[in-house]
């Protein structure tokens, strides 16, 4: 336990009886949150004109066959690049709710299932998908050869346009990736607490409130919330098959990461693949050590908890209508999904009373972010980079 600094200006010191030594270790665990880890497969990653140009393509239907579905259409700028519909409706309705992409540059596999590896990748997929966008890379590879300003915006960030057209659309996966790990929020009220907590830079003493505070201990400790939730983006980066029951409309089974873990690994567009721009690298070993087994048929991937607010529906099929809904079934279990033998075991219900899911609740909104820069949140004047 810290003196959270000292001096005149320094932050008041949280009291030392307030956290265990077990406490103490987890938040270490929790934060700081870093900045997104880079991305070697992906040479323009941190390009500003790559994002720049990728923005542009988030939010042009232009890519999908209908001309009517972009990348926005599910990932809406105004619900936390999230969808409010349970169910992503693009050409089609889909069977999984479109997850947020803010903080999505910290996950190492992407989707649900983990189809993809790398935030490219991830962005390749929906172009095609027929229930998606129902787009096709030829006719994506012919838009920007054809429509100038497009040309342009392509040339200013890959030197040529290519006239392989799976050159064009993994380059369109590529810009549209750097321009989505700009979606970040950073660090909240929780993040300033536990400096103080943990004697780290930008403590704040007083950034959590009572019922907050009880929240985190409950996070912490009662709730078992850190079984799959540790980590700085709140998060195992991992997958799980929790028993949730399935969304009326969605269906009862789906394969989860058995499905995704095999799409991932027979891609070419996977990290180790021709299009990768790190072949070689750690996520290229990743994935080749990758095993597909069923065990973990019906498992998802655990979603970070930071930046909760404005993101509803939860869950895999959006099956959850408010946080309310999650920590009520986390909680009691009821209606859990026990056809699958091979569910989480450490999953006990609760008993939490009501005022401790309140406080579970109230500390969970301590870990907003700061608010996205306005500019991301719609497309640019033009596609060219300034």
């Amino acid at each position: 336990m810290a003196s959270a600094g000292s001096g005149p200006n320094a932050a008041p010191a949280v009291p030392a009886e307030e956290w265990t030594e077990r406490e103490q270790a987890l938040l270490a665990r929790l934060t700081p949150l870093p900045a997104p880890p880079p991305d070697p497969t992906n040479a323009v990653a941190d390009d500003p004109r790559a994002a720049h140009y990728g923005r542009w393509l988030f939010f042009d239907a232009r890519l999908s066959g209908s001309g009517d579905v972009s990348c926005a259409t599910c990932h809406d700028p105004a619900h936390q690049f999230a969808d409010p519909r349970s169910l992503a409706v693009g050409a089609e309705r889909g069977e999984r709710h479109a997850p947020t992409l803010v903080e999505a540059a910290h996950q190492r596999w992407l989707g649900w299932g983990g189809r993809a590896d790398s935030l490219w990748m991830q962005a390749l997929g929906p172009l095609e998908n027929p229930v998606e966008m129902a787009g096709d890379r030829a006719a994506i590879g012919a838009l920007v050869r054809t429509d100038a300003e497009l040309r342009r915006a392509h040339e200013a960030v890959f030197e040529t346009v290519p006239e392989d057209d799976t050159a064009v659309l993994v380059q369109v996966g590529k810009a549209l990736a750097a321009y989505e790990r700009l979606l970040v929020r950073g660090e909240g009220r929780f993040d300033r607490y536990a400096a103080a907590v943990l004697d780290l830079p930008g403590a704040d003493a007083d950034a959590l409130d009572e019922q907050e505070r009880e929240g985190l201990h409950l996070f912490l400790g009662e709730a078992r919330c850190t079984l799959c939730h540790l980590g700085p983006v709140f998060s195992d980066l991992e997958f799980h098959n929790n028993a949730v029951p399935p969304h009326p409309d969605g269906p009862r089974d789906d394969p989860g990461r058995f499905a995704g873990a095999r799409r991932v690994k027979d891609s070419a567009f996977n990290a180790a693949g021709p299009w990768s721009d790190d072949p070689e690298g750690p996520a290229a070993s990743r994935v080749r050590a990758l095993v597909v087994r069923s065990e973990t048929f019906g498992e998802f991937r655990t979603p970070s908890l930071r930046n909760l607010r404005g993101r509803e529906p939860f869950g895999h099929q959006g099956q959850f209508e408010d946080l309310d809904a999650v920590l009520r079934f986390y909680d009691t279990l009821e209606g859990r999904d026990l056809r699958s033998h091979h569910q989480e075991q450490l999953l006990t219900p609760l008993g939490l009373t009501t005022e401790q899911r309140a406080a579970l609740a109230a500390f969970l909104m301590t870990l907003e972010g700061e608010p996205l820069d306005e500019a991301l949140l719609t497309p640019p004047t033009s596609p060219i980079p300034g």
